[in-house]
């Protein structure tokens, strides 16, 4: 099993967010071509939201992929809207 890990920075500005989901989409399909199954993300808003967002698009696709996500604390989801709770 091949895993690929994720981190970046919260604070993404309007202008390099577009960019970097493409580039961010591209590589995951990549990783998955070079037989990436498990996908690892932390729970903070910024990249490590739109990394997990871009697996999830992924797996319409590619069903055998999985997302874990690597909580720092046991009350990171306590800071995520009602929104990003339910994705």
């Amino acid at each position: 099993m091949k895993t690929v890990c994720f981190t970046g920075h919260r604070h993404i500005s309007p202008q390099e967010r577009e960019p970097l989901e493409t580039a961010l989409s591209r590589e995951i399909l990549q990783q998955i071509q070079q037989g990436a199954t498990c996908f690892r993300a932390g729970g903070a808003v910024g990249f490590d939201t739109m990394a997990a967002l871009a697996v999830l698009k992924h797996r319409c696709d590619y069903p055998d992929i999985r997302l874990e996500l690597i909580l720092p604390c046991p009350s990171q989801p306590a800071r995520w809207s009602a929104e990003d709770v339910r994705v």
